[in-house]
């Protein structure tokens, strides 16, 4: 659903409830500019997100030994 600024303070009430059920893009002057969708929905893609990073960073991070770490630890 594509609806304008102007349109969303017309009709609020009914475009978060839209919103509930599908992702609503807001335009301003006639380019996208926000997209409101459902908490649900912004919590999984919230944790989407996070996971994939996550499971990113563990692909491709150096780890520092036990010592290191410690050593680390005991100069800060």
């Amino acid at each position: 659903m594509h609806i304008s600024a102007t349109e969303l303070n017309k009709r609020s009430g009914a475009i978060l409830e839209a919103a509930i059920r599908e992702p609503v893009i807001i335009e301003r002057s006639g380019n996208p500019s926000v997209v409101m969708i459902s908490y649900q929905h912004y919590l999984e893609l919230e944790d989407a997100f996070w996971g994939t990073l996550a499971e990113t960073l563990e692909k491709t991070a150096e780890w520092e030994s036990p010592e290191e770490s410690l050593n680390f630890l005991k100069q800060s």
